[in-house]
C-alpha cells in the first residue's frame, strides 16, 4: 500500500469515527446512559453493531470517550480565551467559553450529572478520576491566571488560589441556575459575572465588619 492510500484510509477512519461519536452524545443525551444501547448509537451513527465494536470494545469505552470528548471541545474554547491580550480580557473570554461549552453541550451535560450516582461504582471511579485530572488542569491555568492579574494590579489579593475558588464558584452557580431552570444559556451575560467578580459585591471603600475601617 503506497502512503496516498494510506492516508487516504486514516483519513476515512478519522471521519468514521468523528461520524460515530457526534451519533454516540447525541444518543446519549437524548435517552441518558443506561436507556442508550450499541444498537441505538450503530443506527444514529449509520453503523453496523459490528462496525461500532471496531472502535470501542463496549458501552462503556464508548461514554467514556464521549466525556473526554467534552473536555477536548472546552479546552479548545479555553485556549482560544487564553490568547486575549490581558487579564481582564482573557478572564472575560474564558468566562465566555465556560457559558458557551454549557449551552453547546447541555443535553449531554445534564444527563451526565444526573446518571453519574446511577454507574457502577468501578465505573464511576474511573470517570471520577478522568474528570479529577481535566478539574486540575483547568484550576491551574485559572490559578496562573489569577497570579497575572495580581502582577498587572487588577486583583486585590495576593492568594491566587482563592481566587481562582471564587470565580469557579460564580461561574459554575450561574450555569446550574441555568440547568435546574430548563434554560438555554445562563441568565447573566458573562461581562455582568465578571464585572461582580472583579468589582466585589460591596460598594466601593465599604469597610468589611470586623476589619479595620
Amino acid at each position: 500500500m503506497n502512503n496516498s492510500s494510506s492516508s487516504r484510509r486514516t483519513r476515512h477512519r478519522e471521519a468514521d469515527l468523528a461520524g460515530l461519536l457526534e451519533a454516540a452524545e447525541r444518543v446519549f443525551s437524548e435517552r441518558g446512559y443506561h436507556a442508550a444501547s450499541i444498537r441505538d448509537i450503530a443506527t444514529e451513527a449509520g453503523f453496523s453493531i459490528g462496525g461500532v465494536y471496531q472502535f470501542f470494545t463496549s458501552k462503556d469505552d464508548l461514554y467514556l470517550r464521549v466525556v473526554e470528548g467534552q473536555w477536548e471541545h472546552f479546552f479548545e474554547l479555553l485556549n482560544g480565551a487564553m490568547q486575549a491580550p490581558d487579564f481582564t480580557a482573557r478572564l472575560l473570554a474564558l468566562t465566555e467559553a465556560m457559558f458557551r461549552a454549557f449551552e453547546e453541550r447541555r443535553g449531554f451535560f445534564k444527563l451526565f450529572l444526573s446518571e453519574r450516582g446511577r454507574l457502577s461504582a468501578a465505573f464511576t471511579g474511573e470517570i471520577a478520576a478522568r474528570v479529577g485530572q481535566h478539574t486540575h488542569r483547568l484550576r491551574g491555568q485559572l490559578v496562573d491566571l489569577m497570579r497575572q492579574g495580581g502582577a498587572e494590579g487588577m486583583l486585590r489579593t495576593n492568594d491566587p488560589e482563592l481566587l481562582a475558588s471564587a470565580y469557579l464558584g460564580m461561574v459554575h452557580n450561574c450555569i446550574f441556575e441555568a440547568m435546574a431552570a430548563g434554560a438555554a444559556r445562563p441568565s447573566r451575560p458573562a461581562e455582568e459575572v465578571l464585572a461582580i467578580f472583579l468589582d466585589g459585591a460591596s460598594r466601593r471603600g465599604a469597610p468589611v465588619q470586623g476589619s479595620p475601617s
